[in-house]
């Protein structure tokens, strides 16, 4: 017996045969056009599936649990780390998406050479490829896999299904220093990935593109059902934000000074938390809260759709596929998929209050010091967590701590002890145990299985595609053929699997790794916007942006994993200066940004010859004299900030309509979705105006590239 009914593992295995079937149905389309079928799916993918694959492609496993922990630790508001990317969204969709699939090529690095020209376009694009493909791409991979290995870990009992014996000799063959975690977990991940790796290898990215389809929609389904059926166990939303109320009480209706847990207006509210009360990593300081919005959206190097989003758009049948594909990614990313998860995550803290958690959490640990203090359900939770019958529990985990002098079964020397903390980030899988019927926990498994396959598919085909258009092509065999090309392809996705498996047993902290990724984007933000906007910028723009965010991101981790930082701080720099990752982020971005400003003043600009080769192909907007008509460059650009500003209307009002209407407060939940709406259709009315002055304006250069 498992934790999983037949009927769950049918399903599962059901979802990875049909991800299987997709690979081999297209291989031929996928192999008919080297690179171009292989990594852009042969450009003929229409807007909505392409949307769809970017939805789903950023739809990993871990987001649910990251959201859960978010709601946890800072409310609802929490999700303000990932709802500021609002800004930069609808700017890659207004400002972007067109002239990307205009550009007519392979991957963003490619776009340098289209851009700048010369030599030292040349070594960005090289560097570009390799830092995309091997550091950053398998730095996501990473975080990914171990995320998946949170989820699998309360259902995924392998000695069972397998049998004592196939499982002992796979353990004893096994090194153990490509454990993820546990040898179940990693039998897991080892399943799941020679799945995904098998379907993308062969089907490329059109495989990955109509899989993603498949995943998305039971994915999706699956998030509401388990927000239904979550509510409807704890009596419906109304009884649901009254229990919550009766549990985390504010410090007026408790009678105390502070608490070490938020309120529950404090989880509650759209707004983060601000008092300097709230104990711990509760809470935000407002100067990063007004960081995340002011400066982090803009100095992101994905800011302009750089990376996989790139890759998708490239994909569209045309260029006006490629800004429906992103406008319909920017709100199904933000407005659709939010709540289902965040009402979980709420659901979660009232199914497990804290106080219940951390009692258990005492009781276990001290159950580990001395052996008196275990009863026979605490031992079979040890012995076997698979069969454990303490709810709580699965929010546990073990490490090292420090040893408490108020326990009287634990020493109160200065060594470290073995203790149980609460992890709330495992609420999420927690619930899909206690909550879901059999079949419908297989589904829901099958589906974040689903979340994770489309998000890894995504990373290993995006990071082989630098490795062979950007790399092999380029400068190793420029005259290839596309047979040739296509075993270089699956050569190099199979490359990039091995390093993000390999990255990712090295993982300890998911967060730690996402601080780390966005620091090392942070430098590319302002170059990435610059070179789209103005005649001015070139290489080395991007090459001085791009090494001094990377180098102090990097730099900055080293020393706190190798040397550490010194009490009170949690990066080189003092707590004055950054008190929160938000801060460390933003000095890094800053420092890119006057680095990148420095390096283009101090440097010849791009030659008129290549500046007028990127005009003609890709239509900009904004400051081109001499290049393009400067009247209608301008006027495109305040078009587009209009068209930008009505989106980021429509897309906040849609997100925090619907959060209101879950809140009950139902006049400014119709309210603002009535406002999403009547700014979205005057928002399209204009791109599509705007549109047809951009085909217009490229007919015109066409013609007199022709004479």
């Amino acid at each position: 017996m498992t934790v999983l009914s037949p009927i769950d593992w049918w399903i599962i295995f059901a979802v990875l045969a049909v991800s299987l079937a997709i690979g081999f149905l297209v291989r031929e389309k996928a192999a008919s056009d080297g690179v171009d079928s292989f990594f852009v799916a042969g450009r003929d993918v229409p807007w909505w599936l392409l949307g769809t694959s970017m939805v789903a492609t950023t739809f990993a496993s871990d987001t649910p649990l990251a959201i859960t922990g978010w709601v946890a630790n800072y409310g609802i508001a929490g999700n303000w780390f990932w709802w500021s990317g609002v800004m930069g969204t609808v700017a890659m969709t207004v400002f972007f998406a067109r002239q990307w699939r205009s550009s007519g090529v392979v991957t963003d690095a490619e776009l340098v050479e289209l851009r700048y020209g010369g030599p030292a376009a040349a070594t960005l694009r090289t560097i570009k490829a390799l830092l995309n493909a091997t550091v950053l791409n398998c730095i996501v991979l990473g975080w990914v896999l171990a995320g998946m290995a949170k989820i699998s870990e309360p259902f995924m009992d392998w000695r069972s299904l397998l049998g004592s014996g196939v499982y002992g000799f796979f353990v004893s063959i096994y090194p153990e220093s490509l454990i993820l975690d546990s040898i179940d977990n990693t039998i897991t991940i080892l399943v799941l990935i020679a799945v995904t790796l098998t379907y993308s290898s062969i089907g490329g990215l059109r495989a990955v593109i109509i899989t993603d389809l498949f995943q998305f929609a039971i994915a999706m389904i699956m998030s509401v059902v388990l927000s239904v059926l979550v509510v409807r166990e704890l009596g419906g939303l109304d009884a649901m934000w009254t229990q919550l109320a009766t549990l985390y009480p504010t410090a007026e209706e408790a009678g105390v000074v502070s608490h070490n847990y938020l309120s529950h207006q404090q989880v509650s509210s759209f707004v983060p938390s601000f008092d300097d009360s709230v104990a711990g990593s509760l809470g935000i300081p407002f100067s990063a809260f007004v960081l995340t919005l002011g400066v982090l959206w803009w100095t992101n190097g994905v800011v302009d759709g750089s990376g996989y989003t790139a890759q998708r758009l490239c994909t569209a049948k045309e260029a006006a596929d490629a800004e429906r594909g992103a406008l319909w990614y920017t709100f199904a990313h933000f407005a659709l998929r939010s709540w289902p998860w965040i009402i979980v995550a709420v659901a979660a803290l009232v199914m497990y209050p804290r106080d219940d958690v951390d009692r258990v959490a005492e009781e276990f640990s001290q159950c580990l010091a001395n052996e008196s203090h275990c009863t026979a359900e605490m031992v079979q939770c040890l012995d076997n967590r698979y069969a454990c019958e303490v709810k709580e529990y699965a929010l546990l985990y073990r490490t090292e701590g420090e040893a408490r002098s108020n326990s009287e079964s634990i020493s109160t020397d200065d060594a470290p002890v073995e203790i149980f903390k609460d992890d709330r980030e495992r609420g999420y899988p927690a619930l899909l145990r206690d909550v879901l019927p059999a079949g419908l926990t297989g589904l829901a498994i099958a589906a974040l299985m689903a979340a994770f396959m489309s998000t890894v598919s995504t990373q290993i085909n995006w990071g082989a595609s630098y490795l062979a258009n950007d790399v092999y092509l380029r400068f190793i065999n420029p005259s290839a053929s596309n047979s040739l090309l296509i075993i270089v392809s699956r050569l190099a996705t199979v490359l990039i699997t091995l390093l993000g498996v390999l990255i990712a047993t090295q993982v300890e902290s998911i967060g730690a790794m996402q601080e780390l990724f966005v620091g090392t984007m942070a430098g590319l933000g302002l170059p990435h916007l610059l070179r789209w906007f103005w005649w001015r910028a070139n290489a080395w723009t991007e090459i001085a942006g791009m090494l001094t965010g990377v180098s102090l991101a990097l730099g900055n981790y080293l020393v706190g994993s190798v040397v550490g930082f010194p009490d009170g701080q949690m990066s080189v720099l003092p707590s004055s200066m950054a008190s929160h990752p938000i801060h460390v982020i933003s000095w890094v971005s800053l420092a890119s940004c006057v680095a990148a400003i420095t390096a283009t003043l101090l440097t010849k600009p791009t030659s008129d010859e290549q500046l007028k080769r990127f005009v003609e192909k890709v239509q900009p907007m904004g400051f081109w004299p001499d290049h393009v008509n400067r009247g209608a460059a301008r006027g495109k650009l305040l078009q587009s900030i209009i068209n930008w500003g009505l989106g980021v209307v429509s897309v906040y009002s849609a997100l925090f309509g619907i959060g209101y209407l879950l809140r009950l407060e139902h006049g400014i939940g119709w309210a603002l979705l009535i406002t999403s709406a009547a700014t979205l259709w005057l928002m399209v009315r204009r791109m599509s105006e705007t549109g047809e002055q951009f085909l217009v304006g490229h007919h015109k250069e066409n013609m007199e590239t022709a004479k």
